[in-house]
């Protein structure tokens, strides 16, 4: 059944101006501060990672999404990661605009109120990409703050970056630091990534780096002492990726992480890609 916007500040019993209070709160200053009990079994934490949905294009791969989403629920998981590009946004390059099916702000904020599963107990915190910012640069719209206010189960942490730390049980902590770049996929798939990692400096890096953009799916489990993965993505490749030669690695992650303490100074990492492809 599909809902309209109303449907769900109803539901939630929420004030615009609440939410948009609460959106705020995410957005501005809280990059560093924001921390997030996770459930753990021996101090084992298990979330979901992915990013760039592009609500609105033709080639969005929804049926694949909601099937990830399915997964992570029958897995019992509580906190969903996103990298960014939740739109398709409008005029982010020539022609974009005949590869959407929903055009405009209003469009495609019905289709991801339409779309986007509502999962009990499930929460996403995500930032925004550079589709997303297409949207403020031509209209004003903040997407980042719209979604949180559209969805109390969609927390906003920052545009472009952000930083989440999920703390285990025993309070033990592991920060994540998600990332939508900038720029076109690079010789080899690792290499934006590693020059990111490159970028920053000593005792201001997280444990793990979520990156988006680049729609590749890829592990660094060790490096600069951090693990890095590319996100993938929920669109198929477009004509703009097939001009520019790059491949979509379809899907998400499935992270499981046992954090280690103090004294070990060691974390055991087990990342898994639920994968895509079209017949």
């Amino acid at each position: 059944m599909k809902k309209s916007l109303q449907d769900f500040e109803d539901k939630h019993g929420q004030t615009r101006v609440g939410q948009l209070e609460k959106a705020l709160e995410y957005a501005v200053g809280n990059r560093e501060r924001l921390v997030v009990d996770i459930p753990s079994e021996a101090n084992t934490i298990t979330f979901g990672l992915y990013g760039d949905n592009q609500y609105g294009n033709v080639h969005e791969a929804t049926e694949q999404y909601l099937a990830y989403c399915e997964r992570l629920k029958a897995e019992g998981i509580t906190v969903k990661l996103n990298c960014g590009d939740i739109f398709d946004g409008h005029r982010v390059y020539a022609g974009q605009e005949f590869e959407l099916h929903s055009l405009g702000w209003n469009a495609q904020r019905n289709h991801f109120i339409n779309t986007e599963p509502v999962i009990d107990g499930m929460t996403t915190y995500f930032i925004t990409g550079n589709h997303d910012a297409s949207l403020k640069k031509l209209a004003g719209v903040d997407v980042g703050q719209e979604i949180a206010a559209l969805r109390p189960d969609w927390q906003y942490i920052g545009a472009d970056y952000g930083d989440i730390t999920l703390r285990t049980e025993n309070g033990r902590q592991y920060r994540i630091r998600l990332i939508h770049p900038d720029g076109g996929t690079a010789y080899a798939i690792s290499y934006k990534a590693q020059q990111y990692a490159n970028s920053l400096d000593g005792g201001t890096k997280p444990h793990m780096i979520g990156m988006g953009h680049f729609h590749k799916a890829d592990h660094l489990p060790c490096y600069r002492n951090m693990d890095i993965i590319q996100a993938g993505c929920f669109e198929w490749q477009t004509p703009f990726m097939s001009r520019k030669g790059s491949a979509a690695h379809v899907g998400g992650w499935i992270v499981r992480v046992t954090v280690g303490d103090e004294k070990s100074m060691s974390n055991s990492i087990r990342a898994e890609f639920m994968a895509f492809y079209k017949r």
